[in-house]
């Protein structure tokens, strides 16, 4: 969900939609597991072959192209302690539209993502969050060229198996590759500057 535009003081109500609109989402991915591994367990059934391990399929909902092959990646909606229960990636616009077009994080470089995803608990709609806040969060982790100027756009998403926690609110997942849910998007509205020719001109003091 696309929620640029929105001010600050509405951004979490927005967010909370995207959230129940992602739930809704889930319960449909999980019922087309269920239903999945129940004709797969017949085929293997009636075909006479062992059975194969489709992980927790039947269980939690997972990012996966396709359950057959490939990790099976669960969705964690309760491991933030936050409402809404989400992380967030700050990136400049241009990538956070590819995340969205192409439902993956591939696009990211390793400017941003050196290796891993990194995701942070800095809610956007936050009162005392600003640009120097999220790109020290970079800078902590060892990519030391994001600057502020990069911080236009968040990538709001949950947490899966693969995430771990960091120090001081940051979290990695341990590999950049692969399908992955992005629940909200938007571009940041961070306060102006005051322009130089706002300040008022030095004078009295010299005659």
């Amino acid at each position: 969900m696309c929620l640029t535009g929105l001010p600050k003081d509405e951004l979490r109500n927005g967010l909370n939609n995207a959230v129940k609109k992602y739930h809704a989402y889930l319960k449909r991915v999980m019922k087309a597991q269920v239903k999945w591994v129940a004709e797969a367990r017949a085929y293997e059934q009636a075909a006479g072959l062992p059975p194969k391990d489709f992980g927790n399929l039947e269980m939690v909902p997972c990012m996966t192209e396709t359950p057959m092959f490939g990790y099976r990646e669960e969705i964690d909606l309760e491991r933030i302690p936050a409402d809404p229960a989400l992380l967030y990636a700050y990136l400049p616009t241009r990538l956070v539209q590819a995340c969205v077009e192409n439902r993956n994080l591939e696009s990211v470089p390793t400017k941003y993502f050196p290796g891993v995803v990194l995701a942070m608990d800095l809610c956007p709609y936050d009162r005392i969050i600003t640009a120097k806040s999220v790109v020290s969060k970079y800078h902590q982790r060892w990519c030391s060229t994001v600057e502020r100027e990069d911080m236009q756009s968040f990538l709001a998403i949950f947490p899966t198996d693969r995430f771990t926690a960091e120090d001081n609110g940051v979290w990695t997942r341990c590999i950049t590759r692969g399908h992955f849910d992005i629940v909200a998007h938007g571009e940041m509205i961070w306060p102006s500057s005051v322009p130089d020719t706002a300040w008022p001109t030095a004078s009295g003091w010299d005659d």
